[in-house]
């Protein structure tokens, strides 16, 4: 009778206590005859798997390796680091907004870290009082970077590309190719490393220290050339942001067309804030004209990151090897163009521009600052004179070439 009786599944939800017992029991049964098949082979045999885990261990789940816990350990992992590269691009916002020049707050929270990691280093050359920062940090440098470039993309839509005309487009074309053609030229002829030559002249062709951010995860450069890079290049959009303004007004054939100065300004001045503060200096007719020209290049910057990967542009071998095996995929910079796409497509609500604008300058402020903790000032020092160099001919070229093609290409069409 007691063989007819049918006992409920042990899977069935009425007994999931007889469900575990029965499975640890076949564990233990199994982990018991593999003992005894293990203890007929060699000893060597024997002893080589000695550190291998039981059945028990491969098939009891790991509760600790996943789940509330798990996310928890991550945010504890991190945070230290992330309070530090927070609070630095938090303070660097806040100056960006209160000095009297425009310029972007990425350069202010890259000299905030440079200034705080070297300044450690002088009494910590090891840096062992940051050591609890460093998982907090590299999430910051990876991740906030990449999703502030993602979230960049609100601020642009096709619409508006397209508003600048045929004149505008070709200008933003030629200036930013012909740009980038003089600074690998140049760079190469002067003995600069690919990484270094890819920063500046990506920063002076397409859109300063966002730039330079969004292009140092592609090839992976190092942070003192990632320091020099910003810092050249905000030198030469810092000059320009004055200099346009007193040509607006000391040229008359300048002064007389604002949408020729709009295209100018926007297609060769560095930095978006550069734009924005030296179009607002010359007029409202300028500064929109200049905006959306500005916003051309900057949509240009990510097929450029895109042609940078799978073409090896800038990179070191072992990244250019991984990037031939499809690995790595610079998904952000499609995340951008997505973003954009969406904007352009449906609209963003203006609520969601504004708080998308404000995570990513917090991202990117956040990552620049790690990046600057990260920069040895003696390894920058070691580069000399030609970064600067290289900056401030690229610089010449914005200055001549822009505005004879702007010229030229608004009389032709």
């Amino acid at each position: 009778a007691c063989c007819t009786t049918r006992a409920p599944p042990i899977w069935s939800s009425t007994r999931p206590q007889v469900m575990w017992i029965s499975q640890i029991s076949t564990c233990c049964l199994l982990t018991k005859q593999v003992h005894q098949l293990d203890f007929h082979r060699p000893s060597a045999v024997r002893n080589s798997g000695r550190n291998r885990p039981t059945l028990i261990q491969c098939m009891v789940p790991q509760m600790a390796e996943s789940g509330p816990a798990a996310l928890a350990g991550f945010a504890q992992d991190r945070a230290a680091g992330l309070v530090v590269a927070g609070t630095i691009g938090f303070a660097a916002e806040k100056v960006a907004t209160c000095m009297p020049v425009s310029l972007s707050p990425l350069l202010y929270a890259t000299a905030f870290g440079i200034a705080l990691g070297n300044g450690l280093r002088l009494v910590d050359p090891e840096m062992t009082s940051m050591q609890a920062t460093q998982a907090g940090m590299s999430f910051a440098k990876r991740r906030l970077l990449r999703a502030g470039i993602i979230l960049y993309g609100a601020k642009i839509t096709f619409a508006k590309i397209l508003g600048i005309g045929l004149p505008g487009l070709l200008t933003d074309l030629y200036v930013v190719l012909s740009t980038l053609l003089l600074g690998f030229s140049l760079g190469r002829f002067l003995g600069l490393s690919e990484g270094l030559i890819t920063l500046i002249s990506t920063g002076s062709a397409i859109c300063g220290c966002s730039a330079v951010a969004a292009t140092q995860p592609v090839i992976n450069a190092e942070a003192h050339e990632v320091a020099a890079a910003v810092g050249v290049v905000v030198l030469c959009g810092t000059l320009a942001m004055f200099i346009y303004p007193a040509l607006f007004r000391a040229i008359p054939a300048l002064a007389a067309n604002p949408r020729l100065m709009g295209i100018y300004t926007g297609s060769t001045v560095h930095e978006l804030a550069g734009v924005v503060a030296a179009g607002n200096a010359m007029g409202s007719e300028v500064a929109s004209t200049a905006l959306i020209t500005k916003l051309l290049r900057v949509f240009l910057l990510e097929p450029w990151i895109i042609l940078l990967f799978y073409l090896g542009i800038g990179q070191s071998r072992a990244s250019l090897d991984s990037a031939k095996k499809g690995k790595g995929v610079p998904w952000f910079a499609f995340g951008f163009i997505g973003v954009a796409t969406i904007n352009s497509v449906w609209g963003i609500s203006p609520s969601l521009q504004k708080m998308f604008a404000t995570f990513s300058a917090a991202f990117l402020a956040s990552a620049m600052a790690a990046l600057g903790l990260d920069t040895d000032l003696v390894k920058v020092r070691s580069l000399g004179w030609k970064p600067i160099a290289l900056a401030m001919a690229l610089w010449a070229n914005l200055l001549g070439v822009g505005f004879v093609m702007a010229s030229f290409l608004i009389g032709l069409l």
